[in-house]
């Protein structure tokens, strides 16, 4: 009898209770060993061993919410036999005195996912994959993938498989239910370990809320800009407004030849031959053909050169575009990340209506009843962007700033937010020192 693989992973979200229900209904013994476990998960698969609970020899998992360690208590009270019952800590070890927290909350844990069950006639069935024991897995929510092993019990696939679950047995201890609030409190640590962990955007609060125009430019002649020179560009309408009212400042960065792109320009800053600090002194709204003073222009945000003007110069704005004049004060001191999103915030989903997650009707009948889903929310849909919660300006001005970010191709920039270079390592690198 050779070991047949079915693969559970024709489309992600691929239901596995019914599957694992009829396995432990129809066998002798099982050993279970997951990751993560919620009440929900039990419930998806308690049947067939609370019909027969000496059938299970062996239970053993990483982590809970408190009410899966209460519906384990409730399957000891149903006959399972409590030896049966194991839960594997993970690893962690001690901080250094006076750290926030006595030991490493993000920790080596155990992941495994497999399920094993013996029959009657000497054959084994074993589910390997992703699926944790909970609902959202095992109820084809979740985006999983997993194999189906069956075949003969001494084949060397199903002797690896049992040691495999022998070791993490041996690794745990024995589940023990007056410390449920332990455990749960345990399992809480982690994930906000986890979190920690995960927080590694830049803070907030290393970054200051300066509106910057950058403008990177090609050298077309020499000599370059001076003290005083007035220069001209162009940019979207909408943005004239953020210019007046915030004092924007201006930074212009000139290169031998413009980088490929705006994000290659941004990351190449400190190799500009020469940057200049500018303060805003005319924006004209009414379309141009006046004459204006400027000594310098750039009148392509896509291809950007710095020209000398011609006298008397006397531009016309490109449609939506305003006229932006600004003289030299310096050169940029220091060196900037320029920031191009407002911050940490507050997001929503973009729902894709057309793509819905749509399970059978005797799952639904399941997601009901364990309340997993509140029947308003069936079905889902499928998420396909992230927007901010609130825009903070009209959609003239969103789209504007959508055309003034790096991604447009457009080297005449308008940043939100600005913070000195290397601060978001250092940020980092304190951040992640034990705590």
């Amino acid at each position: 009898m050779t070991v047949t693989a079915q693969v559970l992973f024709g489309k992600p979200q691929h239901e596995i209770a019914s599957l694992l229900r009829d396995r432990l209904s129809r066998c002798s013994q099982a050993w279970l060993v997951a990751g993560f476990m919620t009440v929900e998960g039990i419930k998806a698969i308690e049947g067939p061993i609370r019909a027969n609970p000496g059938k299970l020899i062996q239970l053993v998992v990483g982590a809970a919410t408190w009410r899966a360690f209460d519906a384990l208590d409730q399957l000891r009270m149903a006959g399972v036999a409590p030896s049966a019952l194991r839960l594997h800590l993970g690893h962690s070890h001690a901080t250094k005195a006076g750290a926030t927290h006595r030991f490493y909350r993000y920790h080596p844990m155990l992941h495994s996912k497999v399920y094993l069950m013996e029959m009657p006639d000497g054959s084994s069935a074993a589910f390997i994959g992703s699926h944790n024991l909970t609902g959202f897995a095992l109820l084809g929510l979740n985006g999983e993938a997993g194999v189906l092993l069956e075949g003969a019990s001494h084949e060397a696939q199903f002797v690896a498989i049992r040691q495999h679950i022998a070791d993490a047995a041996a690794q745990a201890i024995p589940y023990d239910p007056t410390m449920k609030d332990a455990y749960a409190w345990w399992t809480t640590q982690f994930f906000e370990g986890l979190r920690d962990k995960t927080r590694d955007t830049p803070d907030p609060d290393d970054a200051e809320n300066k509106r910057t125009v950058v403008v990177i430019a090609a050298r077309a002649s020499t000599p370059l800009p001076q003290k005083g020179d007035v220069i001209y560009f162009e940019i979207p309408s909408a943005l004239g407004g953020s210019i007046r009212s915030l004092a924007t400042d201006v930074h212009i960065y000139i290169f031998p030849t413009v980088p490929s792109s705006p994000a290659q320009a941004l990351n190449q800053l400190r190799s500009a031959s020469t940057s200049l600090w500018c303060k805003t002194i005319g924006l004209e709204s009414d379309g141009g053909g006046e004459e204006l003073r400027a000594d310098w222009y750039i009148d392509d945000a896509r291809h950007p050169e710095l020209k000398r003007t011609q006298k008397p110069f006397q531009p016309k704005a490109g449609p939506g575009m305003e006229q932006v004049r600004v003289t030299v004060s310096g050169p940029v001191y220091g060196n900037f990340d320029y920031l191009f999103d407002r911050g940490l915030g507050e997001w929503l989903p973009v729902f894709d209506d057309e793509a819905q997650l749509v399970a059978t009707a005797d799952v639904q009948s399941m997601l009901l009843s364990l309340d997993l889903i509140p029947p308003e929310h069936l079905p889902w849909q499928r998420v396909r962007g992230l927007v901010p919660a609130e825009a903070s300006g009209s959609d003239g001005y969103e789209v504007a700033l959508r055309e003034a970010a790096p991604e447009s191709g457009s080297f005449i920039l308008f940043s939100l937010r600005r913070r000195s270079a290397g601060s978001q390592r250092k940020a980092l690198a304190k951040r992640r020192k034990p705590q």
